[in-house]
């Protein structure tokens, strides 16, 4: 198959959208098929192609298109009250980019399309104007419902005020574009309930990110499993839910592990991080690192991953990859909603304080449990989470629906 994938998001720097769009164009081309993926750069996010491993650059073509997605509070402000469309998708709308799309499907033969997030779907009508083949939509979220989580989070009024008013924008944007496609690809099963009560009819077939398990097979894990003296987070650090997860980790879990352990070192990684939260997490046992060259090289280092999240959709890839990495990760039930994996077998769940502390400190203490968690976790990714198993199967749905 020749295959049009198209994304809001270039390839790097590497998160979790950027990871899981490249993830999948990797799958297909393991599946011997050819992908032409055409997406936005932007002040975030470019594409670098050194990334990309030799054994897929004959089959993956990339093209791009530079949009502006910088926030304007004024456009912001005027889009808050006179606009039904949220300012989160506006930016993601451009004209040079829609021309690319019509140029790209009338001068090229595609079998497939496939519509990587809710921001690019707002292009589907476009799509549909020039080409009469299957369309596939691939929600990394349910937008609406991060935000939806945040205003009820968010304690501050003015910031809770403009999340109902974004969630209620949102939930009514992603309905309006619902059923345009012809398949639907959540990315959870929590998220394929929430697309059906919304309203969607088309075939629906959960496709979870992936991991290259042929490759990570071959790559030697330095995982240490030593000493109680470190626990470790990685994450995108300008995502809200990711901010609030932590400081609710700092405040009220943190100071429970510091009686155990006075000496314990919290290592924090992530991009983006604004100067308020850096302040705000300052502490003596708390080393912020920032952006890593290399996260599965942070991922690997000696404690546990804990990841405290209370909002959100879709699933986390950090999780899949610590996993995959044999680390032990101490999470809360929505952090690893849409991973199926249990409690105290390959993953460790805890919604409060109390127990979250006690999680990690029980994980600290107990290198056994360390190391035979960590392999339980590689096996359950193994067996549920390898991007060529996941492609193939997209593939096989199409055909047979």
């Amino acid at each position: 198959m020749n295959i049009l994938q198209i994304a809001n998001k270039a390839i790097y720097p590497p998160d979790g959208g950027s990871l899981a769009i490249l993830s999948m164009s990797k799958g297909y081309i393991r599946n011997n098929h050819h992908v032409h993926l055409l997406n936005m750069t932007t002040h975030k996010h470019y594409n670098n192609l050194t990334v990309i491993e030799n054994e897929y650059k004959d089959s993956l073509e990339i093209t791009s298109v530079k949009v502006d997605t910088n926030i304007s509070i004024l456009k912001l402000l005027f889009n808050l009250f006179f606009s039904k469309k949220p300012y989160i998708a506006k930016r993601f709308y451009s004209r040079n980019f829609s021309e690319k799309i019509i140029e790209l499907l009338n001068n090229k033969l595609f079998d497939l399309v496939q519509i990587e997030g809710l921001y690019t779907l707002q292009y589907i009508h476009i799509i549909k104007s020039v080409y009469k083949g299957k369309i596939v939509y691939r929600p990394h979220n349910a937008e609406f419902k991060i935000w939806e989580a945040n205003y009820k989070e968010s304690h501050h009024v003015l910031k809770k005020i403009y999340f109902k008013i974004l969630s209620e924008k949102l939930k009514a944007f992603e309905q309006s574009l619902l059923n345009q496609y012809d398949y639907i690809l959540p990315i959870s099963d929590i998220d394929a309930e929430t697309f059906q009560k919304e309203g969607n009819t088309k075939p629906s077939l959960v496709s979870p990110y992936g991991i290259d398990i042929k490759k990570l097979i071959k790559t030697p894990i330095n995982n240490v499993i030593t000493s109680q003296n470190q626990i470790n987070y990685i994450g995108a650090l300008d995502w809200i839910p990711n901010q609030e997860g932590l400081i609710w980790f700092i405040d009220h879990c943190f100071p429970l592990v510091l009686d155990t352990f006075p000496g314990i070192k919290f290592n924090i990684a992530g991009r983006n991080a604004p100067f308020w939260f850096i302040k705000k997490i300052k502490h003596n046992n708390i080393k912020f690192i920032g952006e890593v060259e290399n996260a599965f090289e942070f991922i690997q280092s000696s404690g546990p991953i804990i990841v405290p999240l209370f909002s959100g959709s879709g699933l986390r890839i950090k999780i899949i990859e610590a996993m995959a990495l044999r680390k032990v990760v101490v999470a809360t039930t929505i952090a690893a909603c849409g991973i199926d994996c249990t409690n105290n077998l390959n993953i460790v769940i805890a919604d409060n304080a109390e127990d979250f502390a006690v999680s990690i400190i029980k994980t600290l203490q107990d290198q056994e449990f360390q190391k035979e968690t960590g392999k339980r976790a590689f096996e359950f990714v193994n067996m549920n989470f390898d991007f060529e198993n996941i492609s193939d199967n997209i593939i096989n749905f199409i055909k047979q629906n």
